[in-house]
This record gives structure tokens, sequence and C-alpha cells, in this order.
């Protein structure tokens, strides 16, 4: 056994004194999921995105978070409202094209 490994070992004990660094506990809700600290940002919530949506847009998933931005064939860019209706948005399609 080498020294440095040797030295790596002893290292990963207790601290001096024998006492242990106090490392904050995650606290859990009753479900055992980890619950958010006071200033994290809210959580983004999920809608369904409605039929008609999903009729226009075939390639949405069926459920989404809103705000987020899907992108289709040919560079087509939905957004999603609070409703589940997907918004077109960025204006004209980026089409690139072979001369």
């Amino acid at each position: 056994m080498s020294r440095r490994t040797h030295d790596r070992r002893r290292r990963r004990g207790p601290g001096p004194g024998g006492e242990r660094r106090n490392q904050e506990r995650i606290v859990l809700t009753p479900e055992g999921v980890p619950a958010a600290v006071p200033d994290a940002p809210p959580i983004s919530s999920v809608v369904f995105v409605s039929d008609e949506s999903r009729k226009r847009y075939p390639w949405l998933p069926g459920r989404v978070i809103v705000g987020s931005v899907w992108r289709g064939p040919e560079h087509l860019r939905v957004q999603i409202d609070a409703s589940g209706n997907a918004v077109p948005c960025g204006g004209k399609r980026a089409v690139t094209r072979v001369a």
C-alpha cells in the first residue's frame, strides 16, 4: 500500500476531536418526497394538452409544463398556455433552402 493511499484512508474518518461534520438533513413530506425550502422557486404546473391542439399538432405529448415551447416538423414552434392550448410562437418558420 502506498503512502498516498494510506493518507487518503486516514482522512475519511471523523474530524479532529472525534466529531463528525454537521450535515443538514433533508426534510421529507409524508409521501416521502423531499420538501422544498422556503426560498425555492414555485413548482411548474402541468396541464393536459387540449384535443384541438393535439389534432393541429399531433407531435405534442398529452401532458406538458405550462409555458413550455415544443418544436415540431419544419421547425414549427408552439408554446402551451395555462389552459392547455398550443399557440404558435416565433413568427416565421425557419426553413433552410438548398439552391
